[in-house]
């Protein structure tokens, strides 16, 4: 009897979880960023170079709450305030994108059927706990979890009714969850980004990092609260097929999904594709781009893959001197951090979704599904491939759904 892929699977979440961990957080107290993150949340300095003074010590009163929001808040400031190096903004734009994106699908996952009444249908701890100890952590721990104890993950291949069951989600849910991500994630990220914003005080430009960092907690609450708003005001939605006239559940769950899945697809591309391709531009080319574009010549000359892609080792990353250092400074431990985070919480990840595809559809076609990962990996970056292995995966709900239908109605 072959034994189940996952249980290879589930090592590899592990290593990648702790090496992820390692290559992030353990990395902070040996560079000096620690240091001076921890110097700036005493009060020791008013703000950090070149960021908006003075630096905001108290958001909810609750003193174990503030302690954590100003370490995150500290660490934001000092990826994005002051004379940072513009290969690091690049990879700001291009990394959270990729992050929103797998927030948005980990919230779609935890609202299935086969997960909503489960732990893993507690995305709200998960989100919180990820913010704090790392998605690189977090997220394999989820998947893990998932491939254990997940009906999703334990579907037979073309199996449509058990696939009807356990993948649907509520049409509200899926109608309102970019909605939901988009009020909650990317405006405050949009936001936190421009410190310069309207005549943005320090205090509100720290209050919007701070929110930020709660998204886990506000994607909940707002895709809650719409739902209950519109569902009151409206009723239950009805499937509906691409045309919008009323059609089966497994038509119209593939359609209403699908709208996730470009939201996903469309914040991807439209980061990843420009960061990307500006990264590796030749030489003669970049520099009669920055010529054409001068307000942004700076940007276009500072962003080439290996400043942008290109991590320093766990072992070689600059060390900060935490009483003598200068505006921009502690961003390249910040980005070096974040580098590591995304990309070792990102292969498990794909691996998995590349796992549930090949579990679960019809016809499994290892070389295929491949073929469509590489190419989205090279469209979207790792979240669109996720995201088109699922929506083929999906597919599998209008297997038999005809038969079934005329069984019933007989």
């Amino acid at each position: 009897m072959a034994v189940d892929t996952k249980y290879f699977l589930i090592p590899v979440f592990v290593a990648c979880a702790l090496f992820g961990f390692r290559a992030s957080i353990l990395t902070i107290p040996g560079t000096g960023f620690g240091l001076a993150i921890r110097a700036l949340g005493a009060g020791k300095v008013a703000a950090l170079p070149g960021a908006p003074k003075p630096f905001l010590r108290e958001y909810t009163g609750v003193g174990a709450l503030d302690r954590t929001l100003v370490g995150l808040v500290a660490f934001f400031s000092a990826l994005i305030d002051g004379n940072v190096d513009q290969s690091t903004v690049a990879f700001a734009i291009w990394g959270l994108a990729q992050f929103g994106a797998a927030w948005t699908l980990l919230v779609l996952e935890a609202r299935r059927n086969g997960n909503r009444n489960s732990l893993l249908g507690w995305i709200l701890p998960f989100g919180l706990a990820m913010q704090v100890l790392t998605y690189t952590f977090i997220g394999p721990i989820y998947l893990i979890l998932h491939l254990l104890f997940s009906p999703v993950a334990k579907l037979r291949n073309g199996d449509g009714e058990a696939a009807r069951k356990s993948l649907f989600v509520l049409l509200w849910d899926m109608a309102l969850l970019p909605t939901a991500v988009t009020i909650t994630f990317l405006v405050p990220s949009a936001v936190m980004n421009m410190p310069n914003l309207a005549g943005m005080t320090a205090g509100a430009h720290y209050k919007w990092i701070a929110a930020w960092q709660l998204f886990p907690l506000w994607t909940v609450l707002v895709l809650y609260g719409l739902h209950a708003f519109f569902y009151m005001a409206i009723g239950s939605l009805v499937p509906r097929d691409d045309d919008g006239k009323p059609t089966t559940l497994g038509k119209g769950y593939t359609v209403a999904v699908s709208g996730v899945y470009e939201f996903v697809t469309t914040l991807t591309t439209f980061s990843h594709l420009p960061v990307t391709i500006l990264s590796v531009l030749p030489a003669p080319a970049r520099s009669y781009l920055a010529k054409s574009l001068p307000k942004y010549a700076t940007f276009i000359n500072s962003s080439t893959f290996s400043k942008v892609f290109v991590p320093y080792w766990i072992t070689n990353i600059p060390k900060i001197n935490p009483t003598a250092y200068v505006s921009g400074d502690l961003a390249v431990p910040a980005k070096n951090f974040l580098q590591f985070d995304i990309y070792c919480g990102s292969i498990p990840f794909v691996l998995w979704a590349l796992y549930l595809h090949q579990r679960t559809v019809k016809n499994p076609n290892l070389a295929s599904a491949l073929a469509l990962t590489a190419k989205w990996l090279v469209l979207g970056g790792p979240f669109a491939a996720v995201a088109a292995l699922l929506r083929d995966r999906d597919n599998v709900v209008l297997e038999g759904e005809k038969k079934a239908i005329d069984a019933k109605t007989k």
